[in-house]
Protein backbone atom coordinates (compact mmCIF):
# COMPACT_ATOMS: atom_id res chain seq x y z
CA UNK A 1 0.00 0.00 0.00
CA UNK A 2 3.08 2.29 0.81
CA UNK A 3 4.22 2.55 -3.13
CA UNK A 4 0.50 3.96 -4.34
CA UNK A 5 0.00 7.07 -1.40
CA UNK A 6 1.80 9.80 -0.25
CA UNK A 7 2.27 10.58 3.25
CA UNK A 8 -0.54 12.46 5.56
CA UNK A 9 -2.90 10.81 2.84
CA UNK A 10 -6.49 9.88 4.22
CA UNK A 11 -7.07 6.17 2.98
CA UNK A 12 -10.53 4.87 3.36
CA UNK A 13 -12.24 1.69 1.60
CA UNK A 14 -14.02 4.41 -1.19
CA UNK A 15 -10.04 5.80 -1.64
CA UNK A 16 -8.86 2.19 -2.41
CA UNK A 17 -12.15 1.27 -4.26
CA UNK A 18 -12.01 4.64 -6.53
CA UNK A 19 -7.26 3.60 -7.13
CA UNK A 20 -8.62 -0.10 -8.28
CA UNK A 21 -7.19 -1.49 -5.06
CA UNK A 22 -10.29 -3.36 -4.17
CA UNK A 23 -13.69 -4.08 -6.23
CA UNK A 24 -17.08 -3.93 -5.32
CA UNK A 25 -19.03 -7.27 -4.09
CA UNK A 26 -22.47 -7.29 -5.54
CA UNK A 27 -22.79 -3.57 -6.47
CA UNK A 28 -21.04 -2.67 -2.86
CA UNK A 29 -17.92 -1.01 -1.34
CA UNK A 30 -16.77 -3.97 0.39
CA UNK A 31 -15.30 -4.13 4.34
CA UNK A 32 -11.30 -3.73 4.64
CA UNK A 33 -8.74 -4.76 6.70
CA UNK A 34 -5.49 -3.54 6.89
CA UNK A 35 -2.88 -6.42 7.83
CA UNK A 36 0.66 -5.44 8.97
CA UNK A 37 2.20 -7.42 6.33
CA UNK A 38 5.80 -5.65 4.60
CA UNK A 39 7.10 -2.34 5.94
CA UNK A 40 5.66 1.41 6.38
CA UNK A 41 7.61 4.67 6.33
CA UNK A 42 5.06 6.87 5.54
CA UNK A 43 3.01 8.89 7.54
CA UNK A 44 -0.93 7.39 6.61
CA UNK A 45 -4.53 8.13 8.20
CA UNK A 46 -6.29 5.03 8.36
CA UNK A 47 -10.42 6.06 8.60
CA UNK A 48 -13.28 3.04 8.32
CA UNK A 49 -11.17 0.34 8.52
CA UNK A 50 -10.15 -2.70 9.98
CA UNK A 51 -6.75 -2.93 11.36
CA UNK A 52 -4.59 -5.87 12.59
CA UNK A 53 -2.49 -5.40 15.66
CA UNK A 54 0.87 -5.65 13.66
CA UNK A 55 -0.85 -3.25 10.92
CA UNK A 56 -1.84 -0.74 13.85
CA UNK A 57 1.69 -0.84 15.18
CA UNK A 58 3.57 -0.01 12.11
CA UNK A 59 1.09 2.52 11.46
CA UNK A 60 1.57 4.51 14.89
CA UNK A 61 5.67 3.91 14.27
CA UNK A 62 5.64 5.75 11.21
CA UNK A 63 3.32 8.64 12.64
CA UNK A 64 0.25 8.07 11.26
CA UNK A 65 -2.91 7.01 12.72
CA UNK A 66 -6.39 5.18 12.69
CA UNK A 67 -9.82 7.11 12.97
Amino acid sequence: MEKRFESSEIITPKVLLNRKLIRRIKGKTPKVKVLGKGELTKKLIIENCEVSKGAKEKIEKAGGSIK
